[in-house]
């Protein structure tokens, strides 16, 4: 790997009335709630549609590609997951990478989950037969056939049921993802044996988060999904200590490294083949982590980014 330059009590009621992905969806549409496309006014990005046929089920996702890209060179992919219960237009709308794109020319894929609109993380509960990973790689593979992508740098990324399904992904596959990183969301069972390259990882979330707790999930993750261990429990700082030793990253602890205006970044530097593990924590957000979801515009989404784009994959 290289670089290229009373509140519990209300949440806990809520689960009960309904399932996981219902509250993930109704914090989705109030972070989204003007509808508003990122690019609208002045759209400088062809975005389409593309279906295909995955485990005799239609999936399409939408593609987004700059028009402006640099002629005769291939450039960065990333894939940005939506919330359970959630759709890909209001991930689009949300989380910022659009603008991103058409700054920065890189092309981004917005899939979109099947059935109840979760993700298959693979735990009890949040399952499904849709095949999810073989959609996100036919994604990948359909994308890097039309379109000019530096297959060295293909980045994942995600919000709550999707940031769990990105990291599910990040372990389960090889050398496809250069690096990974979302919001609010942890991995929810160990990685398999299989997991071999370090891949680099950042993860961003809000310390009063009701719905993915930031210290301990272990009672909203039994009432949710009746599943008391499924990795909710582990807590935005053990999530992190996981994928260092998942990393072979040095160090008794973890580094502080930035501290701003309402968040901190902590994390690991030396990990094996030039890999890093980050968590940075929004100290006034909730569950929504991106920009408009923090009390002074923390730019997170950028931030991320800066992260994610700094790695490559070694050809």
């Amino acid at each position: 790997m290289k670089k290229t330059n009373t509140l519990v009590f209300a949440v806990l009621t809520t689960l009960m009335l309904g399932n996981l992905s219902g509250c993930l969806s109704q914090n989705i549409e109030e972070a989204s709630e003007d509808g508003s496309s990122p690019l609208d006014g002045e759209q400088q990005a062809s975005l389409t549609t593309h279906c295909t046929e995955i485990a005799e089920v239609e999936r399409c996702w939408m593609l987004l590609v700059p028009e402006q890209l640099p002629a005769g060179e291939t450039v960065p992919m990333v894939l940005d997951l939506h919330g359970g219960g959630g759709t890909n237009s209001l991930q689009y709308n949300m989380s910022g990478f659009a603008q991103l794109a058409e700054a920065q020319g890189f092309i981004v894929a917005y899939p979109q989950a099947h059935g109840e609109r979760n993700w298959d993380i693979d735990i009890d509960g949040l399952r499904n037969d849709y095949d999810d990973m073989g959609y996100l790689m036919t994604i990948i593979n359909t994308t890097i056939e039309a379109h000019p992508v530096d297959t060295n740098r293909i980045h994942m990324t995600g919000w709550s049921n999707g940031c769990m399904m990105t990291q599910r992904f990040a372990v389960e596959t090889q050398s496809v993802l250069s690096s990974a990183g979302c919001m609010s969301g942890y991995l929810m069972k160990e990685a398999p044996a299989t997991y071999l390259a370090p891949i680099p990882f950042m993860e961003v979330h809000g310390v009063l988060d009701p719905v993915v707790q930031y210290l301990d999930n272990t009672a909203i993750t039994t009432i949710a999904i009746g599943n008391p261990g499924a990795g909710f429990n582990r807590g935005a700082v053990q999530n992190m200590e996981y994928w260092a030793d998942l990393n072979g990253c040095s160090g008794a602890v973890h580094e502080l490294l930035e501290v701003g205006q309402n968040y901190d970044i902590r994390g690991y530097d030396e990990c094996e083949s030039g890999a890093e593990v980050r968590l940075m924590s929004l100290h006034l957000a909730g569950h929504n982590a991106y920009q408009g979801g923090t009390p002074n515009s923390i730019p997170t989404t950028q931030m991320l980014w800066e992260f994610l784009s700094q790695f490559s994959i070694e050809g």
